[in-house]
């Protein structure tokens, strides 16, 4: 649950770079950027943070430890998610990026620096970041059944040429990709916990 609100909160800050350059989706309340972004920030972020586990019957193992074990802990979990977020804007306002490759460095160095700690997350990382794209393809499926076209009349396709690849396009694979690489393991390293057989 913990993950699903951070995603949540995130959801809307991501969109205000998003409906920039990448797309410009319909809100139910006719803003820029709608309600819409929390529940999609909130489903990501679960969905991503217990996927692996619940596919591959994993279990978490968390010791005990001290306070000052636990507040070093929680410092090294935001100092992860500062640095994301540092990346993500100033890379796009400062060094002028697209939004996509805000996203790629903003994902990609915190994934690196949690690999070099955890290296036993490592797997964990990649198959959900798999997993993810596979069930994002297979909801944007759905939507494009629903409503034929939708992608070709939100998306901007400014940063990546037009290609939709199982539904989802490029771009989209690329994030969900990413999104997964960084969430898929990221509770357990602020727990620092192990993963085993449940």
């Amino acid at each position: 649950m913990i993950m699903s609100l951070i995603f949540a909160f995130a959801g809307p800050l991501a969109d205000i770079l998003y409906t920039q350059d990448w797309w410009y989706p319909l809100t139910l309340i006719n803003t820029i950027i709608g309600p819409e972004a929390l529940l999609v920030g909130f489903m990501i972020g679960g969905v991503a943070s217990i996927i692996y586990e619940d596919i591959f019957k994993k279990r978490l193992k968390i010791r005990k430890i001290s306070k000052t074990k636990e507040t070093q802990r929680n410092f090294s979990f935001f100092f992860i998610l500062s640095i994301s977020t540092i990346i993500f804007f100033s890379s796009f306002y400062l060094l002028k990026f697209n939004s996509l490759f805000a996203t790629i460095f903003a994902l990609l160095i915190p994934t690196i620096i949690i690999w070099i700690k955890r290296k036993d997350l490592i797997l964990d990382s990649l198959a959900t970041g798999v997993l993810l794209v596979i069930v994002a393809s297979l909801v944007y499926a759905v939507l494009e059944f629903l409503t034929p076209g939708w992608i070709h009349a939100f998306w901007y396709f400014k940063n990546v040429p037009d290609i939709i690849i199982f539904s989802l396009p490029l771009d989209d694979i690329i994030w969900y990709f990413l999104a997964g690489l960084f969430i898929g393991p990221l509770y357990e390293y602020w727990q620092e916990s192990k993963l085993v057989d449940a």
